[in-house]
């Protein structure tokens, strides 16, 4: 069965999506490695549908590897973060901005 995988507000069709413990598979056939490498490298969020309902939708994930097969189709293997993951994330991502900040008023901008 066809599914619509969408990104970045454009939708992508996929085949045998799968879900498992932090992680979402699926598998394109319709885009070469460097157009799947281009939209899923930087992915930080996805949503699953038919076309007419959405019936998953994923906020935080990260990419992890791609599977090229014989045939040509790519499997996208995505993990799917843990709070505790995107915790981490919002935090490392707080404090470089204070970093930034703190290099400002002290250095006038060179970072410490």
């Amino acid at each position: 069965m066809n599914e619509i995988i969408t990104v970045g507000g454009v939708n992508y069709t996929a085949i045998n999506v799968t879900t498992g413990i932090n992680t979402i598979s699926f598998v394109l056939s319709e885009l070469t490695e460097q157009e799947v490498m281009a939209v899923f490298k930087d992915a930080k969020a996805l949503v699953v549908g038919d076309g007419t309902e959405i019936y998953g939708e994923y906020p935080n994930i990260t990419f992890e590897s791609i599977t090229i097969e014989a045939n040509e189709r790519i499997t996208v293997n995505m993990h799917i973060l843990t709070e505790t993951e995107v915790q981490l994330r919002d935090l490392q991502v707080s404090q470089s901005e204070q970093d930034e900040v703190i290099a400002e008023l002290l250095y006038g901008g060179n970072e410490i």
